[in-house]
């Protein structure tokens, strides 16, 4: 058994003595810490004993009793404070508390170190440290039979559940969505947590404590590259040691690595996939199989633009979230533009509309059954995707807000014809010159025929833009002061940018 505060002060050479709370000195010490914080909680385990010069302590009765009600409800064991340190005057409200709880406070003389205090327990324990380090070796002996085994992460967990007597479940701790497929932590437990974390500035802590009746709950923090938390809920009456549980959060984090690693495998190979499609490199007859696997197959699907614009795109995480939310989908990121595939069902676009910054533009083609008009939905999006700009709306389907792109091409011939019929000689001369005078032509309308604006974002001197806008003149038979002339060009600008 554990040292208790009764045997703990007991101890002559120690000089502590019992200030408050003496009903309770038989509670047990597993170990002993330093902690100057206001609210220490989150960083000690039940049945720790918290030392302290007493800087913490307040000064106001009704905060000292706080203090100690927070320390008591945690599970600590007791509070030992060191005389003629930092503490103020102890108030009666402090020492009815810690009568009310059962709570001992201690005192301990000046000349006393804090370190032989926490040697004391650590010498009186080395039993109690024993059996620890048995359960410690019965954790990583269960991970080593779990990986000969080839057990999924759910299925590792299940078991260190069962022999650390908890059930283990690990969950994003803003979004609540599992993070090991599989596993289903209760609903009312990680609503619980998504509240408690969506209030704090900082990540969770080390240990949060989750209120849940009469049984409560808690909340650790697991070490990986992605926020993750693991709850714990107590199947028996016996609490589990929290130092054995933050081995168990060490193996949930590789487990959480390993899964993320598989997932950012899974997009790279998407992206691939939906590139080789969109390109002509992979047929759509071969592509079907793999189609399938990602929960792509037969059913209609639509593909989607989401414009950036500079901005960071972040489509790795996005791969991840919208797995969180059981969305089938294929990502290809090519400069500014996101292009995605996924069901065409309600959920799934608002999932992606959810998932992706509200200030981020969404262009979403028309239904896709087969796979051999990929290149033409692409195309599609993005002119949907130009009609979103156009009309100022985060997301236009193609086909139905018929205002914001009313006079761009319907279908890929409509748009061959108007690009080359309109662009197709300025085209084949930056073809030929390795110029760019469609790109200065695109930003001069872009910014409304500004020089300035439009000189700045292409890098170059104004003079020089005015001399591609004169040679643009000339090659195109267009007038830059004519509206219907301009609208031409504006229009197979457009056309030419879903291609």
């Amino acid at each position: 058994m554990a040292i208790t505060v009764r045997q703990l002060v007991g101890i002559p050479d120690l000089g502590t003595r019992v200030y408050a709370g003496a009903t309770g000195i038989d509670r047990e010490i597993t170990w002993a810490h330093v902690s100057e914080l206001p609210d220490p909680t989150e960083w000690l385990d039940s049945g720790e004993l918290l030392m302290t010069t007493g800087l913490a302590i307040a000064e106001e009765p009704s905060a000292q009793r706080a203090y100690v009600e927070r320390l008591a409800n945690a599970g600590v064991s007791g509070l030992l404070i060191g005389e003629r340190m930092e503490a103020p005057d102890l108030s009666d409200e402090l020492a009815w508390a810690a009568e009310e709880l059962s709570f001992p406070v201690l005192m301990t003389a000046y000349e006393v170190p804090f370190t032989a205090i926490a040697r004391a327990v650590a010498d009186a324990n080395t039993t109690e440290q024993r059996q620890l380090l048995a359960r410690t070796q019965q954790i990583y002996e269960t991970v080593r039979s779990a990986a000969a085994a080839g057990l999924s992460g759910a299925e590792l967990m299940a078991r260190l559940g069962e022999l650390v007597g908890c059930g283990l479940y690990v969950v994003d701790p803003e979004r609540g969505f599992s993070l090991l497929p599989g596993t289903e932590p209760p609903s009312d437990v990680v609503a619980t947590l998504t509240a408690a974390a969506s209030v704090r500035a900082k990540p969770i802590p080390a240990l949060l404590r989750l209120e849940r009746g009469s049984r409560p709950a808690v909340a650790m923090a697991v070490p990986a590259s992605r926020p993750a938390a693991m709850i714990v809920l107590p199947r028996g009456q016996q609490e589990t040691d929290l130092t054995v549980l933050r081995h168990v959060t060490s193996v949930a984090a590789l487990e959480v690595e390993k899964e993320t690693s598989e997932r950012e495998r899974r997009r790279r190979l998407g992206s691939e996939l939906l590139g080789g499609l969109l390109d002509g490199r992979v047929s759509p007859e071969s592509a079907g199989q793999a189609l399938a696997e990602r929960g792509l197959g037969e059913e209609p699907r639509v593909l989607a633009a989401c414009s950036f614009e500079g901005r960071e795109i972040g489509h790795s995480d996005l791969h991840l979230r919208l797995e969180d939310q059981g969305v089938s989908h294929l990502l290809l990121r090519r400069t500014s533009l996101l292009t995605v595939l996924v069901p065409d069902t309600p959920e799934a676009i608002e999932a992606l509309r959810e998932e992706i910054d509200s200030s981020v533009t969404i262009g979403v083609s028309d239904r896709l059954r087969l796979v051999s008009r990929l290149q033409e939905a692409l195309r599609e999006s993005r002119w949907a995707l130009e009609g979103a700009k156009a009309a100022h709306k985060p997301l236009v389907r193609y086909g139905e807000d018929t205002t914001s792109h009313l006079f761009l091409p319907r279908t890929l011939s409509e748009a061959d014809t108007l690009v080359k019929h309109v662009l197709g000689d300025l085209i084949d001369y930056d073809t030929t010159h390795s110029s760019c005078l469609v790109e200065s032509l695109d930003s001069f309308l872009s910014h409304n025929r500004s020089w300035k604006n439009a000189a700045a974002s292409l890098h170059i001197h104004k003079q020089t833009l005015v001399y591609r806008m004169r040679r643009i003149e000339e090659i195109t038979g267009r007038n830059l002061n004519r509206t219907d002339d301009i609208v031409e060009l504006w229009l197979a600008l457009r056309a030419h940018t879903g291609r």
